[in-house]
């Protein structure tokens, strides 16, 4: 029998007590049929959510179940930009469905530690599975501040380069953190409101009373990490302005300068050429040292113009 992929099976991750999760890291419409036999209840469309495109953030209330959708930033390695990873969640009274497209660090770490037996499991579902599905997000939240810090740190670098450098390389260094910024809040936006109902309308299945003050740390800590972005956002697009008018700056300094030297040379050039006209009563033509007399005429030409200049503060 030949062996299945990792994406073509339903992986039960023991998490101890009577919730069971089950983890779809690589969903496809031939393993969500087979998650549907398991769950004959779970709705088409539910499902077909769990396909691309990515969904919004958002809270469904099933007959049996929750289905939520939640975002969170994940940094692409390859391109160092950050892309909202979307998560979906079918929350019943003793199950928790998640489904994700892709590997993430934080989900094959819980999946892994819980996969090696209930004392390794860093989750603590009890008997809910509501707080196991709080518990995932709470690693998944905490998980964003590496990244917060690391946007920092390189606005910081990227400050201390900003009247050093203003080619195409601090540029595009600048959009990659812009990007990434949007990114984040991007993916951040809307999911406290998500859990938030599920709190409120998880009464149904579960008790909640215990799990506040759960909810308000991952909302806290959600609060805690936009407040940042947000500081992070000013920041960058402060030092963008800045930057567009440092270069703008030199820019008009290099055409003021331009332009003072065409206003320099063009009197010159017209009265040598003043002189290389053969006329009859042409000045210091044909007289000892004319060559001289001329290129004095023309010098005093220039000093002439250049003093007026100078007084006008164009140079």
């Amino acid at each position: 029998m030949p062996k299945r992929k990792k994406e073509d099976y339903l992986q039960q991750i023991p998490v101890g007590g009577p919730v069971t999760w089950v983890n779809l890291t690589h969903p496809s419409e031939k393993l969500l049929k087979e998650l549907q036999q398991r769950y004959p209840f779970f709705m088409d469309m539910d499902l077909k959510d769990c396909l691309p495109p990515y969904q919004r953030p958002k809270l469904l209330e099933r007959e049996q179940y929750f289905f939520m959708v939640l975002l969170f930033p994940l940094l692409d390695v390859r391109t160092g930009v950050i892309i909202p990873y979307e998560v979906d969640f079918f929350i019943g009274r003793d199950f928790l469905v998640t489904s994700h497209r892709g590997d993430h660090g934080i989900m094959q770490q819980l999946a892994k530690a819980c996969g090696e037996g209930s004392e390794a499991c860093e989750l603590k579902p009890g008997h809910s599975a509501l707080r196991l599905s709080l518990d995932i997000i709470h690693e998944m939240i905490v998980s964003c501040f590496p990244h917060v810090t690391d946007i920092s740190n390189d606005l910081i670098a990227l400050e201390g380069r900003l009247f050093k450098n203003d080619g195409s390389t601090l540029v595009k260094e600048m959009l990659k953190l812009k990007t990434n910024i949007v990114g984040f809040r991007k993916a951040l936006q809307g999911y406290e409101g998500t859990l938030k109902k599920l709190m409120d309308r998880s009464h149904r299945f579960f008790t909640t009373d215990e799990l506040r003050t759960q909810y308000e740390d991952i909302a806290g800590h959600g609060r805690e990490i936009l407040g940042f972005l947000e500081n992070d956002r000013d920041t960058i697009y402060a030092m963008s302005d800045a930057h567009l008018t440092l270069v703008t700056y030199k820019t008009n300094n290099a055409t003021k300068t331009l332009t003072a030297l065409a206003f320099i040379i063009f009197p010159m050039n017209l009265v040598a050429a003043i002189f290389s006209m053969h006329a009859t009563d042409m000045p210091f033509s044909g007289k000892p040292n004319d060559f001289w007399w001329m290129l004095a005429t023309i010098f005093l030409t220039m000093l002439v113009i250049v003093t007026f200049l100078k007084r006008k503060k164009w140079l």
